[in-house]
């Protein structure tokens, strides 16, 4: 019996370390990921790393393989990149644009989108498009609002400006970066810090006057979530208030309570005990304990608090002190990314007790949120309207990753840092741009040594050691679930070139297209990365492309470059759906779009994009 279940094994193993056996192995795996990443099961970089770990159990990725990809210069650039980005946040440089954006947009539309746009897409080559979209957000919504301006005007062209930005350099968004360490790690150190430039600014001049021009037209024009607040708001929120057992109420019904306490609002239903009632509300008697459902605008939510005989809110246990009134602030922000709050739920966060802040209300892709309870868990990019004190809204807008809509914080720039930042950011641009041109003689090759990692650090390391980002702060900026995301895509782009698998692609690829040419394979490539960007992550997008853009490269003898600029512009190309870039994600909650808006102005984008990179690469870089 031993021998015949050592024999068993014997065969289980070989049949396992066969080369076929494991490229099926990962191309189902990569499958089962890509399914993940669409349904959202979980977070993306717990399902990477799952990944990851099935790859180890399967033999397939050593202890020694997982550890090298871990030590890929990529995703320490990435993090480097984040404190260089905090830097120009913390020191008030960023924060500065909104004054010239004033000044010069002076209440025009079509002026405030060729500003915004510009400006976005001149910073986003040097910091991370996220930062950029985070700080400008606030500033496009206090212009709009003081201007009388629909914010989806402005707020889609910033996001995508900022992914176009980002195309201009190695380093401007964290897609590049993966792709240049997952080729650097194949052994080709052919791409510097300025490699990608000339083809992304003739691919942004492309986009951004497809935005000046007719993406402008095809924007909608629509209230936003709450951008008003001073003003008064345009979008209603979804409240809820309690029946007390001491309300004059008792006994009334929601329409006559409407129409002496709760004026301008519009009653949804009433929950007793469990059961919805959302017909007849004039014939209901209200009793003790029962739950009232309502619309109504943020202006509104100070009549709702000074209401008699109704308790505001879910929480029956809210018997704190009264805040005073004129302590009062009502701000709208949302979750960010990396916020602690995200995964959360009400009760767990314990907002009254540790900033005296109460949710009133939460918006979430669009809708609002009609069960809202202690139990109900927070999303990134939920929309909040918070009620407190300024000193709490303070803390928890610039200490919990809150993203401000209606206000930005109390001002806590370390403005005499500013000097710091700047040199570190300069140096960081110019060793760059002299790396670029090592082919001009001895000089610029001396700099070329200099990769984007290493300067990236070196520059990480001023800003941290001059004071402008404190080290708790450094590790605050850093948004770890994209680091571990591309950390666990990463190692199955590792599992590709190991196993073969993206050798074995490629050898299919240039056997079916191989007499119509290289370029046409590039525009392929491109194409795929496009539409998977669009629905998974562009850097889970990057970590599983590059190695297979390399291998394409290799199987046509040809010039590695136009095929791995294919899946650094490919990738980022996430203009027409509103999860494939984080961006985009949070100008949708943010500017009340619809999920048809971004297919309708991002669509045709994508589609003049792709015909740009495929005219204009084979030029600018020689296929062979």
């Amino acid at each position: 019996m031993l021998s015949l279940l050592n024999i068993n094994s014997a065969s289980v193993m070989g049949w396992l370390e066969s080369a076929a056996t494991q490229q099926w192995i990962v191309g189902i795996l990569l499958l089962l990921l890509f399914i993940c990443f669409i349904k959202e099961w979980m977070p993306v970089e717990i399902t990477a790393l799952a990944g990851t770990a099935a790859l180890m159990l399967t033999g397939i990725l050593s202890t020694r393989d997982v550890l090298s990809s871990f030590a890929n210069s990529g995703p320490l650039t990435v993090v480097c990149m984040f404190i260089l980005s905090a830097s120009l946040e913390r020191t008030g440089l960023i924060g500065d644009l909104s004054k010239l954006f004033n000044k010069v947009a002076k209440g025009r539309e079509l002026t405030a989108l060729l500003v915004i746009t510009l400006g976005a897409f001149m910073v986003s080559p040097f910091v991370n498009n996220t930062p950029v979209v985070v700080i400008l957000m606030p500033i496009v919504l206090a212009f709009c609002r003081d201007h009388n301006i629909a914010a989806s005007k402005l707020l889609i062209p910033l996001s995508y400006a900022t992914i176009l930005g980002g195309t201009c350099s190695v380093v401007g968004t964290s897609t590049n970066v993966v792709v240049l360490g997952q080729v650097q790690k194949l052994g080709y150190e052919g791409i510097q810090m300025f490699t990608v430039t000339p083809m992304g600014l003739i691919y942004a001049a492309a986009g951004l006057l497809y935005l000046w021009t007719f993406g402008r037209k095809w924007l909608p024009s629509r209230p936003t979530l709450s951008t008003m607040l001073p003003g008064g708001i345009q979008r209603d929120f979804l409240l809820q208030v309690r029946i007390p057992a001491d309300s004059p109420h008792i006994g009334a019904t929601p329409v006559s309570l409407m129409q002496s306490e709760l004026l301008g609002t519009k009653i949804v239903e009433v929950r007793r005990k469990g059961f919805s009632m959302q017909e007849e509300l004039q014939h209901i008697n209200l009793e003790e304990g029962d739950r009232i459902l309502f619309l109504c605008n943020a202006r509104k939510v100070n009549q709702v608090r000074e209401a008699r005989g109704v308790d505001l809110g879910w929480d029956d246990s809210r018997g704190l002190e009264t805040l005073e009134q004129r302590d009062v602030q009502i701000v709208e922000g949302m979750i960010a990314n990396n916020s602690e709050f995200a995964g959360l739920s009400l009760s767990e966060l314990k907002l009254r007790q540790r900033f005296n802040i109460f949710v009133l209300a939460i918006h979430r892709q669009g809708k609002n949120i009609t069960d809202m309870g202690p139990d109900t868990k927070l999303a990134a990019g939920d929309t909040l309207l918070l009620e407190g004190p300024q000193e709490g809204m303070n803390r928890i807008l610039t200490k919990q990753r809150i993203i401000p809509l209606s206000q930005r914080p109390a001002d806590a720039h370390n403005r005499s840092k500013q000097g710091w930042a700047i040199l570190a950011m300069g140096l960081f641009i110019f060793i760059g741009l002299l790396g670029s041109f090592e082919q001009y003689g001895e000089f610029f090759k001396f700099f070329a040594r200099f990769n984007p990692f290493y300067l990236a650090f070196i520059g990480a390391l001023i800003v941290v050691i001059s004071g402008c980002v404190k080290p708790k702060e450094a590790y605050q900026a850093v948004d770890w679930g994209i680091i571990f995301l591309i950390l666990g895509m990463l190692c199955v782009g590792e599992a590709m070139s190991k196993t073969g698998l993206a050798k074995a692609i490629a050898f299919g690829v240039v056997d079916n297209i191989g007499p119509m040419g290289c370029l046409v394979a590039i525009s392929g490539l491109y194409l795929i990365c496009s539409i998977l960007t669009e629905m998974i992550s562009n850097n889970a997008v990057a970590a599983v492309m590059g190695p297979l853009a390399y291998e394409m490269a290799l199987q046509f003898d040809a010039n590695p470059i136009p095929f791995i600029l294919a899946v650094m512009f490919g990738a980022s190309a996430s203009f027409s759906t509103p999860i494939g870039y984080q961006t985009n994600t949070y100008v949708y909650n943010a500017g009340g779009y619809k999920f048809k808006d971004f297919v309708k102005v991002g669509l045709p984008l994508n589609i003049l994009l792709w015909i740009i990179f495929t005219c204009t690469v084979g030029w600018l870089y020689p296929l062979k």
